[in-house]
């Protein structure tokens, strides 16, 4: 049976309350870590403070990040599948 923690975190200018599983705990505060990371470059970047755009920019460039990485997950396991296929049919060649 897992427990749940409660977690505070300040993201941007939002408090936010929850609870997470002991095991999620890290991810869940270096991911908040990362989001106030980001707001504070997308504030000095842009100049501005209203929260609305710069939580837009935020959630974007991860929306971003996430994408690309799934882009790139699915081209390093395709190549990863041909070189398999390729070292199988290598062995069927010169299987005795």
């Amino acid at each position: 049976m897992s427990q749940n923690l409660p977690c505070n975190l300040i993201l941007g200018i939002q408090t936010i309350a929850m609870k997470v599983e002991l095991q999620e705990e890290a991810c869940v505060r270096n991911a908040a870590n990362l989001v106030n990371r980001m707001v504070k470059y997308y504030e000095q970047q842009t100049n501005s403070s209203d929260p609305s755009a710069v939580m837009a920019l935020v959630a974007l460039d991860l929306a971003m990040c996430g994408i690309k990485f799934d882009e790139q997950h699915r081209s390093l396991e395709s190549n990863i599948l041909n070189e398999n296929k390729q070292l199988l049919e290598l062995t069927e060649i010169y299987a005795i």
